[in-house]
């Protein structure tokens, strides 16, 4: 379900820069207003040059004291240990980041957040969010944002999550059907691109949770879908996936960007991003390259078997663990007893549906940014302009894309609004268009062939590039055109 209207103006008023308090931190509340009062703002100093271009969590070390910036507040976050991970360094205000609307969208459904918040050491931030350049404009964006959330475009369907739960029974049926019928490969394809891509594109909504409006069901429902339906974490995919949300296409900083030698996006990755090995060779053909084996075999295989294997040991996460080992043996047992096959064989069709399913769910996770400019890694954007300026819609008129891409096709409102149910977002769309026109955003909107297009010729020329030119031996983040 939705804030309630106590929760939405807990919100305007913390935008506004005032002190809530509230229940048990009543008390702590009021020493933080005396506090705040007493101490008022404090500037920031420049950062230099070779700081500024640390990567975040060796950026945070620089600090003695960390604060996030929210409205016209500033938070101490130095000894906070922050349920996301380090993510919360991405936009300290020691840099000049405001975190405000990162902040508001991540934390949509979880009153526990703010409370959190609140209990912390605070003081006024050296300006009023009104007096910076988009201040007008992240105003408008509120208000509509509060008229959308207003109409129910944040609520959740039961009938919508029956239908995706209806839809994982039928294509695993199907799948199970076809391999009975002794077509094993086609048996695969529906296992991988439609129950697999479709689970990923499910536990992908429960991870933001606007699946049930329960974080706690939505987070079950992750564990389901990304442990049965991928074999792979929840918790590590959020982790990852809240760091692109938080900065798309921001350099050492959007980790769908930290993926060389494997491949590179953009022109400087090689450069930019952490140190690792590099071939030209590899880069040249990396357009062809990428979706069968970089996403099909590399990132697959390093997944499943490594790096969130990995994550639910360091954790003890027992439910995540039971879910990706009956991936394994419960869907690998459902071919040998539709086939008649042998467990190995059974297992090799897994892994082959599985190797279908990674390069259908990259590829077109791909489709909607990794083409575009890139983000210095110093410096700070607003939230809209991150949206509208690093991520594209894909043909959200067009509903058989919307399928395809399990309504992902529509990653500007996604990245906007990423608590908000994604079957509502292509008629958000419709209604962003006079937004963008009013305060001259550049809304990109691509047909789905455009998007593929876009997408593998960047790699080619990426690859290119560092073909012909090698590695640069001149360092730092510029802003990267492709």
């Amino acid at each position: 379900m939705c804030p309630s209207n106590k929760e939405t103006k807990m919100r305007a008023r913390m935008n506004a820069g005032d002190d809530l308090g509230g229940g048990g931190l009543a008390g702590a509340g009021k020493e933080m207003k005396k506090e705040m009062k007493e101490t008022g703002p404090v500037h920031h100093p420049a950062l230099s040059r070779e700081t500024a271009l640390l990567e975040p969590h060796k950026l945070a070390q620089t600090f003695a004291t960390r604060w996030v910036r929210v409205g016209d507040v500033e938070y101490d976050v130095t000894h906070f240990k922050h349920p996301g991970g380090s993510v919360i360094f991405y936009m300290l205000s020691n840099t000049g980041a405001d975190a405000t609307e990162a902040f508001n969208e991540f934390h949509l459904r979880s009153p526990k957040a703010w409370k959190m918040l609140k209990a912390l050491p605070q003081r006024p931030a050296e300006t009023a969010r009104a007096e910076g350049p988009d201040g007008p404009m992240l105003e408008d964006f509120a208000r509509w944002r509060a008229q959308l959330q207003k109409e129910g475009f944040f609520n959740p369907s039961k009938a919508h999550l029956a239908y995706r739960f209806a839809e994982l029974g039928a294509t695993f049926a199907l799948g199970t059907l076809l391999m009975w019928m002794n077509w094993p490969a086609l048996a695969s394809v529906v296992y991988g691109a439609f129950f697999g891509a479709r689970c990923g594109w499910v536990q992908h909504e429960g991870g933001h949770n606007s699946l049930t409006g329960s974080i706690w069901m939505d987070k079950r429902i992750q564990a389901a879908t990304c442990g049965f339906g991928l074999a792979t974490s929840g918790d590590m995919w959020n982790q990852m996936h809240n760091k692109h949300h938080a900065t798309p296409q921001k350099v050492r900083h959007d980790m769908d960007l930290d993926t060389t030698p494997a491949v590179a996006f953009f022109s400087t990755a090689v450069e930019d991003n952490r140190p690792r090995g590099f071939n030209r060779v590899w880069a040249r053909f990396q357009a062809w390259t990428f979706v069968p084996v970089t996403s099909g075999v590399l990132i697959h295989f390093f997944w499943m078997y490594v790096l969130h294997p990995r994550q639910v040991l360091r954790k003890k996460n027992a439910e995540e663990a039971t879910w990706m080992i009956l991936a394994h043996v419960v869907r690998t047992a459902a071919i040998k007893l539709a086939s008649g096959y042998s467990w190995q064989t059974s297992y090799a069709w897994f892994t082959f549906g599985n190797w279908i399913a990674y390069m259908y769910l990259f590829a077109h996770f791909s489709t909607s940014h990794t083409h575009l400019d890139t983000v210095p890694s110093d410096k700070h954007i607003s939230w809209v302009n991150y949206a509208v300026d690093h991520t594209v819609d894909i043909d959200p008129s067009a509903g058989y894309v919307n399928w395809l891409m399990g309504y992902l096709n529509c990653q500007v409102i996604h990245h906007l609004f990423p608590d908000m149910p994604q079957f509502r977002q292509p008629e958000v769309s419709k209604r962003f268009i006079p937004f963008a026109k009013k305060w001259n955003l550049n809304y990109k909107v691509l047909s789905y062939y455009g998007a593929w297009k876009a997408t593998f010729s960047n790699l080619d020329r990426v690859g290119q590039h560092y073909y012909v030119n090698g590695k640069s031996e001149q360092h730092g983040s510029k802003v990267h055109a492709h």
